[in-house]
């Protein structure tokens, strides 16, 4: 898209405003060298402006081409991305081009520049390079391609917007954690490490061995079996399980500095559980929800599904509205077939009737609810006035005894309460899991 006709510049504007201001000055003290002063930087001016306008018709979509290269598609929050950008002019005339590829506000240039300032001549390749890290989940768009010629005392300019936008997903980020900081609690009770099997009432045969008393009658192996010494099946028992993220996409959950707020901590934290769980054989899902669901992915095992739920945590943000734990409880009940560990990432509200039904039929069915709740009155970090660092410490006081009863109250009907902070949610959650997979219940 061109902007047309030629536009005089600030500078050539200035020019302008001076050869008048000269002319008025002249005719007020009848100085013929101020008049000759206005009248040849009102001429300059013009002249510039009329060549360049007339060296640039044409000037149009038609006189570029546009590519990109090692252009990022998907890139994790806070991590490096890269653009490329080769531009050919194909016109007749040079100039000077200033050349710039827009790009989100919560993107910040690391390498290199996304504009550009140069002598450009037909035939030429420009080139644009430049290195991004966002710190913000979601889709973004790098450009429209702005494209401004001058002349050479930019005086006047054109205007070329090329829309040749990018998509870049931003993935959510996986904090690591120590080396060995897990080691000592991702263990069974049996064996000190984490195993997949053991002995058990399953569905898939291991052995025969003999009758002991106690055994289940039901486990005996009749045709293998003769009379005065009785055999019994053994099975493999699946030490697999479930799991699912359940996220408040509630306003409450944006309390927090951008790309810091309290959903951020939760997704990065249900990231970093969600690559322990690939490395594994359990299964992952999850469900946006604040009154209703948003994205639902059942449990499902593999690259492939892990992939789809990174790439569904990826565009989901805190928007509008109350988180409704009694309803997204109610919709797990009906869509869970198996008995499922649910990470429940919300704001904590007080209990009430319904929630106190939803989770009485939501336990019956087999499934764990876990509620990571943030701490909203420690989502913000300190205020640099030492006045307004104490107005706010008066209000945290009274918001984190809210919280404390709250939370109080709901342990009190049996689900398990974890709060977090803007410190992050990391090692809890992975205690927590670690802690499932060792004893398939929350110690």
């Amino acid at each position: 898209m061109s902007t047309g006709l030629a536009t005089l510049s600030g500078r050539g504007t200035g020019l302008i405003s001076g050869g008048i201001i000269s002319f008025f000055l002249a005719f007020y003290t009848l100085h013929l060298l101020l008049f000759a002063v206005g009248f040849l930087v009102i001429a300059f001016v013009a002249i510039e402006y009329l060549t360049f306008a007339w060296s640039t018709r044409g000037f149009s979509e038609n006189w570029f081409r546009l590519e990109r290269f090692e252009a990022s598609k998907r890139v994790n929050r806070k991590a490096l991305g890269l653009m490329g950008l080769r531009l050919i002019h194909d016109g007749t005339t040079p100039f000077y081009a200033e050349v710039w590829d827009s790009y989100p506000q919560t993107f910040r240039m690391v390498a290199g520049s996304p504009r550009v300032l140069t002598w450009w001549a037909p035939g030429e390749d420009l080139r644009v390079v430049y290195g991004f890290r966002p710190y913000r989940r979601g889709a973004y768009n790098l450009g429209p391609t702005y494209i401004l010629a001058h002349d050479a005392f930019g005086l006047a300019y054109r205007t070329l917007l090329i829309d040749s936008r990018h998509e870049v997903t931003v993935l959510p980020s996986s904090p690591s954690m120590p080396s060995g900081h897990l080691a000592m609690r991702l263990r069974t009770k049996y064996l000190g490490t984490t195993v997949l099997r053991q002995r058990g009432y399953g569905t898939e045969f291991r052995s025969l061995r003999e009758y002991n008393g106690g055994d289940d009658f039901r486990s005996i192996a009749w045709k293998h079996s003769t009379k005065g010494r009785l055999f019994v099946k053994e099975f493999e028992q699946e030490m697999r399980q479930d799991f699912l993220i359940l996220l408040d996409t509630g306003s409450f959950m944006g309390a927090g500095r951008l790309g810091e707020d309290a959903m951020d901590i939760a997704v990065d934290a249900a990231t970093l559980l969600t690559s322990y769980i690939l490395n594994g054989e359990d299964r992952i899902g999850l469900l946006a929800y604040p009154t209703d669901p948003i994205v639902y992915l059942p449990p499902k095992r593999g690259p492939r599904n892990v992939a789809q739920v990174l790439e569904a945590m990826a565009l989901i943000n805190a928007g509008r509205g109350h988180f409704d734990l009694p309803k997204a409880m109610d919709y797990l009940t009906k869509r869970l077939d198996d008995r499922t560990h649910v990470f429940a990432f919300a704001s904590a509200l007080p209990p009430s009737r319904a929630l106190l039904d939803s989770y009485a039929r939501f336990a019956a069915r087999g499934h764990r609810l876990y509620l990571f709740t943030p701490e909203l009155f420690a989502m913000y970090p300190p205020l640099p006035s030492p006045t307004d660092q104490q107005t706010l410490a008066l209000a945290q006081s009274a918001e984190a005894l809210r919280a404390r009863e709250t939370i109080h109250l709901i342990r009190s009907i049996g689900i398990p309460v974890i709060p977090y902070d803007r410190r992050g949610a990391t090692v809890k959650v992975l205690n927590l899991y670690s802690t499932l997979k060792a004893w398939g219940a929350a110690a």
